[in-house]
């Protein structure tokens, strides 16, 4: 009986496990799902006539009188600047129109409106620079001007007397300007300055307490307090400030990477912040941020919103750069609820800093896919610090090791990738492409495919590619790639005394190039295997000891700068460290700095390959995903024609792109003129001063070039903690403490312990 019951027992407990797996998974997605829908908002742009469209770039807010305003800079016949302004109706209608004139020699900056519409601004009036030394002096007004932009007072900052005893050398400037109750605070000179709304002067604010205006930025809240930005050296700090009695309260850092915000006053919260990715809400204090707005949640391809103005708490104004028609815009954001967003299976990328490529291609997936929605999780951004800018990187992996992989994930180079797919974490590609019908294996770059597979499956996706290398005169080096240290040393050898390898470089660099370039001599990820303490490492750490510490910065004398174009052209240095990008770069540094053919020879390696591909771009899927069909939907994009064919930096995976740029760097380079014509153009590089042309490559040079990318096969590696292994034990053999062997024998005993425990 008791057997039975501990069967039972046994039997429930399982279950209890297998449905608490399956809740937490449920939970994970509806989660996913749910914090999606809640940042969403939709915009509503403004629409003005004709080309007025793009001069309205700013916002400015004050109880319910909205300006949205912008620069005309006139023409050539006509040399004065004009700001134009338009008062908006609640609704983004148009009220009336108005215009500040200035001439060439002024501008007018920091425009604020107070709740009946007047207009506040800084003039900054340009003066010449004079003949005599130590008499130029911009002039800086407070200006007033009615919604009709007709001018009600002006102020001369630089002649009040408060002013002046604090430019004992006459210099002044003025930043910006904050509408507080009722007055006016021109920030300058690390000061707050108050007038009245007369424009009268009133004082200079002063801070107790130790603290100081110098580099803050104030905020008048909706409860009536006054928030304080301070910049300070490790980051942005907030507190509230008493302006009548310059107390400060407590300073709490921004909440992440404080640097990375824009910041407005807000509605529901005391400020909001403002990055790359959305909208936050914080109040003074707290540790942390409210979403409250994702960019791509809201299928919104812009990098930001600038000058964000709450109207309430679910809807604000703000400029944004529209990505589709590279106008600036000016629209009412509306927050969405949640039960209006439709239903979409979600897919999770993700990264550790995304750049803008990436997100355009994530919201036009969203936006154009009936069934999914990708949803970016950028590691950096949610629990990277001004202190800790490795905190991203190292959540993420601890969320891989533990088995939350996302569906999608942007490989940077600080993941352990090779441990990773040890570990079975990333799906194999290779069949996706053999069964989608548009696609075909054999029409992209093979050696590129098989540097980024292993044991022929291919765990990472390379969209385009550089050649990271080391360029030196075929007729120094010959034509073939690679080159041992005992060549280079033959080579060095036969120089004239003073002639450098690598122009001005020290030994760290180089040892660090030696491990990203040929680091796969001494170390094979697929078998583990170490050779640190072989004869080609110790080789290596002698030609490395050549190299100076540190290079003297006395060596970069004004001759130098002014020779510098024909240091490699007069063969003063031989080589240079080079990351190639494409036919036109490869040709300009072979017939401009180099002056006659050169090979990319490579960092001198045991093996002769120390020349290494860095990905533009790598991109694995989840063996562990639930959504696979939806996430190669989105990764076969970067395979498709419609991608390949926008490439233009870098070599592109696709064959016949790379065909297509080698036939294009045939031909001279060519821009449209003002009618339309399509026109050529030369390329020039400058020596000492002298302007050469520089033909475009024959199709000889271009078929030679494109032999050679067939054969790159090593991958640029970048391992920050084997080289920090290598760079302690290698100091006492370069200080002459230790022998070369003994030190490599160390070395190869770490590195293979390292390797060990992250494979």
């Amino acid at each position: 009986m008791k057997r039975k019951i501990c069967i039972f027992g046994l039997i429930i407990m399982l279950l209890a496990a297998m449905t608490g797996c399956g809740k937490e998974k449920n939970a994970g997605n509806t989660e996913q799902t749910v914090s999606g829908k809640n940042y969403v908002y939709k915009v509503n742009a403004l629409e003005f006539s004709g080309q007025d469209t793009n001069k309205y770039s700013s916002l400015i807010k004050n109880g319910d009188v909205i300006y949205a305003y912008g620069y005309d800079y006139g023409s050539a016949e006509d040399s004065s600047i004009s700001v134009k302004f338009v008062s908006l109706n609640a609704d983004g209608s148009i009220k009336e129109e108005g215009k500040i004139v200035t001439d060439s020699n002024s501008s007018i900056n920091s425009l604020r409106c107070d709740e009946l519409g007047n207009i506040y601004a800084i003039k900054n009036v340009y003066t010449p620079e004079p003949e005599e030394e130590g008499s130029y002096q911009d002039a800086y007004y407070l200006v007033k001007y009615n919604d009709k932009g007709e001018e009600m007072f002006s102020v001369l900052l630089n002649d009040l007397p408060q002013i002046k005893e604090l430019t004992s050398d006459n210099w002044f400037y003025a930043g910006d300007i904050v509408l507080i109750k009722d007055g006016v605070y021109v920030s300058g000179m690390g000061n707050y300055f108050q007038f009245d709304r007369d424009g009268n002067f009133v004082k200079i604010l002063t801070a107790a307490d130790g603290n100081s205006y110098e580099s803050t930025t104030l905020y008048p809240l909706e409860n009536g307090k006054v928030a304080c930005l301070a910049y300070e050296e490790d980051g942005c700090y907030a507190c509230y400030v008493d302006l009548d009695t310059g107390v400060f309260s407590e300073k709490t850092k921004l909440p992440g990477s404080s640097w990375e915000y824009s910041v407005y006053p807000g509605i529901g919260y005391d400020l909001y912040l403002v990055n790359s990715y959305g909208v936050f809400g914080y109040n003074v204090g707290d540790e942390e941020r409210t979403q409250l707005m994702d960019y791509v949640d809201s299928d919104l391809g812009i990098y930001s919103v600038y000058n964000l103005l709450p109207i309430n708490e679910k809807e604000f104004w703000g400029t944004y750069d529209d990505m589709e028609t590279y106008v600036t815009q000016i629209g009412r954001f509306t927050k969405v609820e949640p039960k209006d967003v439709k239903d979409k299976k979600t897919i999770v990328l993700a990264c550790t800093g995304l750049d803008w490529n990436m997100r355009t291609n994530v919201v036009k997936f969203n936006k154009s896919n009936e069934e999914y929605r990708i949803t970016i999780q950028d590691y950096s951004s949610l629990y990277g610090s001004d202190s800790d800018y490795m905190a991203g990187i190292n959540r993420l992996n601890a969320d891989i090791v533990s088995g939350k992989v996302p569906d999608i994930l942007v490989i940077s180079s600080d993941m352990p990738i090779d441990s990773y797919i040890a570990k079975g974490l990333f799906e194999d590609l290779k069949p996706y492409i053999s069964n989608d019908e548009e696609l075909d294996i054999n029409n992209f770059m093979p050696n590129i495919i098989d540097a980024y597979s292993v044991e022929g499956k291919m765990y990472r996706l390379v969209p385009s590619y550089l050649i990271s290398t080391i360029l030196a005169k075929t007729s120094d080096v010959g034509e073939e790639r690679g080159w041992t240290v005992q060549e280079v040393n033959e080579l060095m050898a036969s120089k004239p005394e003073g002639t450098q390898l690598l122009n001005y470089v020290d030994r760290n660099t180089m040892l660090i190039n030696c491990m990203n370039l040929a680091g796969n001599q001494f170390i094979d990820w697929e078998t583990g295997k170490c050779n640190f303490d072989s004869e080609g490492f110790i080789e290596m750490l002698e030609f490395l000891k050549q190299f100076p510490e540190e290079v003297d910065s006395a060596v970069y004398t004004d001759d130098y700068w002014e020779h510098y174009d024909s240091l490699w052209r007069e063969g003063k240095v031989v080589a240079q460290l080079y990351t190639v990008s494409g036919f036109r770069d490869f040709n300009y540094a072979s017939k401009g700095s180099f002056g006659e053919p050169v090979t990319m020879i490579g960092f001198p390696s045991s093996n002769e390959d120390g020349s290494a591909i860095i990905a533009t771009m790598q991109l694995a899927m989840s063996s562990k995903s639930s959504n696979k069909e939806g996430a190669w939907e989105f990764l076969r994009y970067f395979l498709t024609d419609e991608y390949q064919d926008e490439i233009n930096y870098g070599f592109p995976l696709s064959i016949k792109r790379l065909d297509a740029l080698a036939q294009e760097a045939t031909k001279k380079s060519t821009y449209t003129d003002e009618n339309g014509n399509e026109v050529e153009a030369d390329d020039y590089y400058y020596i000492d001063g002298v302007e050469l042309i520089i033909e475009p490559m024959t199709e000889e040079e271009t078929e030679k070039f494109k032999e050679n990318l067939y054969s790159f096969t090593q991958i640029y590696n970048y391992d920050e903690n084997l080289i920090q292994i290598i760079q302690e034990e290698t100091a006492a053999f370069f200080n002459g403490q230790k022998n070369v062997g003994d030190v490599a024998g160390i070395i190869q005993s770490r590195a293979q312990i390292y390797v060990n425990e992250n494979r």
